[in-house]
């Protein structure tokens, strides 16, 4: 069940909580919305999502006059609004994330469009076709997707997918010497399989496998600099276990193999103890 309506707003709504998800769009005016003790200011073409069961009260500027547009929807029928392309945003505003679209305060063409949708539903004619009702329901997720759009969805989950593959590098370099599989470094942030893998490579330009590798032939260049441990040990100890894939990731990234390179260090300190004497 969708239900819409707007009001000319004279006087306080108190606070309250009900069993709708709540869509409050300003029209005209400008008005305070308390939800869940946060207070928030919107003006026209600004909106609030309002979970079910969030306490909220609504109060206005005696001053300007205040025109709301107010859409509830019992959660049954929001859930049927949900397919795989709007699915991570209806449920971030079902949990109650974006519940104002103010944020963005620049966006004039968001506020436009979501006065042009308000007004359509306005203008919808009240039936019991269920025609009619698809075609209310469609300009109501338009609402909706305006919503999620104006408050920073999208900056939003980049910046969250950011600390996450941030997170995930971190923890590859911290136990790189494991036997580490795509799985194990999508668990440690909590994200399937295949969206990590296209995140992670988003972020960074590598593949996971690439990424680990790079690490650990990073990791043989540091002790092969400063120890004489033998190369093979080495190998060992960051995560190789198979010699000639060692050592022929190795000679991929530094250009030289393992061995030459210790060489070269060792004769790199050589020639800068020489030059300081």
């Amino acid at each position: 069940m969708l239900w819409t309506s707007s009001v000319l707003l004279e006087q306080d709504i108190k606070q309250h909580h009900h069993n709708l998800h709540e869509l409050v769009v300003c029209l005209q005016g400008s008005v305070n919305i308390c939800i869940n003790g946060e207070l928030h200011t919107l003006s026209a073409g600004h909106s609030a999502f309002i979970p079910i069961q969030y306490s909220h009260a609504i109060c206005i500027d005696q001053q300007i006059e205040t025109r709301l547009l107010f859409s509830c929807i019992d959660p049954p029928s929001f859930d049927t609004l949900s397919n795989p392309s709007n699915r991570l945003f209806l449920n971030s505003l079902s949990k109650g994330d974006f519940l104002i679209n103010n944020r963005l305060l620049d966006t004039d063409v968001s506020t436009q469009e979501m006065l042009k949708v308000a007004s359509d539903i306005e203008a919808s004619p009240d039936s019991n076709s269920p025609l009619q009702a698809s075609l209310k329901e469609n300009l109501y997720l338009r609402l909706l997707l305006i919503h999620v759009s104006s408050a920073g969805y999208e900056q939003q989950t980049n910046a969250q997918a950011s600390l996450k593959m941030t997170k995930a590098q971190n923890w590859i370099h911290d136990n790189y010497a494991m036997d580490i599989t795509l799985e194990m470094v999508a668990k440690q942030v909590n994200i399937s399989r295949s969206h990590f893998a296209r995140q992670f490579r988003q972020h960074t330009g590598f593949s996971v496998i690439e990424y680990l590798l790079k690490v650990r032939c990073d990791a043989v260049a540091k002790l092969l600099a400063s120890s004489n441990t033998d190369i093979t040990e080495v190998a060992f100890a960051t995560g190789f276990s198979n010699l000639s894939h060692f050592y022929r990731h190795f000679k991929r990234r530094y250009g030289i193999t393992p061995g030459a390179f210790r060489q070269m260090i060792k004769h790199q300190g050589t020639a800068l103890t020489a030059d300081s004497a």
